[in-house]
């Protein structure tokens, strides 16, 4: 049996190692998490807009805060492609050793050169709605198949190479000439090429074959506690789940809370009910519910735990008991540990559903590092973070049985070590 789930894990490090290993994942991964302050600033600006109180919308509108909130908001989530654009580029460049600048600025080039502009009677203008949400995709696949072109032109040496004498900014900038023709030129082809097609540019392309039937798998309750699950069984093998299914997470979800958000702002129905961040919020408070568990235990060594892991508990930080109860290729947690937070998923899902909690109002949230109870409250208001509550308890229930039989174990083991007195 040891050997069966010693083998098993070792191949699953092997498939994640290789999958981790890629490029592309990393510079979605690393790519998207460089746009946290960006999205945390739209975010706030478009909850804080947005709070449906009579008074406080007539104080922050006397004050001008309503149209600097609003502003925030349109400079940062509806146009959160260009900002895509900029940390693939950026970090896939990186991880190639190369100038991370130079990538971003030739792959946000290469976005707008496929980016229809639209006519508005004497203007002409890029329409927001190829900026936001419905480019994420276009500008994933633009940063970083720009940002690869032009580590491959670079390490081809098709450069300009100037004398040493020049100084280094501008024999930068020349030795980019080269790659920036034959990168513009490409893009500007695709740009043409899609034109001759009925669906006129990639933009149209890419969400009506892919991004709209993507998001609509993406979507779905099955979607998203497969993707849970995935994360936490990882998990039992030591593998960081989490990290491993960002790069889903980050492509098919967060687009869905970009959406919600707009309409958030927008005072509109939100469209989504399964988005990143409920996948990443409504697993609900595992660990504060481990923390609270172990805190009432009698034996010495797990009462120890719980006053070590209760601060980082209260954070959703799992790794005092991941590695210190431990968690990790414990079979007697194994089913807790897939158990609670699918659980709480589906329960979420079906509260929506029945109108009992709202939809997920779009802001972004780290899977940890958010106070319990009050991620709840920021992304919902008060009936999540009292959802939030219940999802605590339903934690607990889940843990409860398998942390007693732990408990009882090393109690008895500590009775029998004990010194003995006279």
């Amino acid at each position: 049996m040891d050997t069966r789930i010693t083998g098993l894990r070792n191949t699953l490090q092997k498939g994640m190692g290789v999958m981790q290993s890629s490029k592309y994942v990393q510079a979605i991964s690393g790519g998207m998490m460089l746009l946290l302050p960006v999205m945390m600033v739209g975010s706030f600006a478009s909850v804080l807009g947005s709070i449906n109180i009579e008074s406080y919308q007539s104080f922050i509108t006397s004050f001008g805060l309503k149209s600097a909130f609003k502003y925030c908001a349109s400079a940062t989530m509806s146009i959160i492609s260009i900002y895509v654009v900029c940390a693939l580029a950026y970090k896939m460049a990186e991880l190639h050793k190369k100038d991370g600048i130079l990538a971003a600025t030739l792959a946000v080039m290469a976005f707008f050169l496929v980016t229809p502009i639209s006519s508005f009677e004497k203007i002409k203008a890029i329409e927001l709605t190829f900026l936001g949400a419905r480019g994420m995709i276009v500008a994933m696949i633009t940063g970083l198949i720009a940002a690869r072109l032009y580590v491959w032109l670079i390490d081809l040496k098709l450069t300009i190479k100037l004398p040493d004498s020049v100084p280094d900014f501008v024999s930068k900038s020349f030795s980019s000439l080269i790659p920036a023709f034959i990168i513009g030129f490409i893009f500007a082809m695709v740009n043409v090429l899609f034109g001759l097609t009925s669906f006129n540019n990639i933009h149209d392309f890419i969400y009506y074959l892919v991004q709209s039937p993507l998001q609509g798998l993406g979507a779905s309750l099955t979607a998203a506690l497969l993707i849970v699950f995935l994360a936490e069984f990882l998990w039992f093998f030591g593998i960081h789940g989490t990290m491993a299914t960002s790069t889903i997470l980050f492509t098919l979800f967060y687009p869905l809370d970009v959406e919600n958000l707009n309409a958030f702002q927008a005072g509109e129905a939100l469209p989504f009910i399964v988005t990143m961040t409920f996948i990443n919020a409504q697993k609900g408070p595992r660990y504060l519910a481990m923390s609270i568990l172990l805190l009432r235990c009698k034996s010495a060594q797990m009462k120890s735990l719980g006053k070590v892991g209760v601060i980082p508990g209260c954070f959703g930080i799992s790794e005092p008991y991941k590695f210190g109860l431990p968690m990790v290729l414990n079979p007697v947690l194994f089913v807790p540990l897939i158990t609670a937070g699918t659980l709480n998923v589906a329960l979420s899902y079906f509260a929506t559903v029945m109108e009992i909690i709202p939809r997920v109002n779009g802001m972004p949230l780290p899977a940890a590092g958010t106070p319990e109870i009050i991620k709840g409250f920021m992304i919902g208001g008060w009936q999540m973070a009292i959802w939030h509550v219940v999802l605590l308890v339903v934690a607990m229930l889940v843990y409860y049985p398998f942390i007693r039989y732990m408990d009882r174990q090393k109690l008895v083991a500590e009775t029998e070590t004990a010194p003995q007195t006279a």
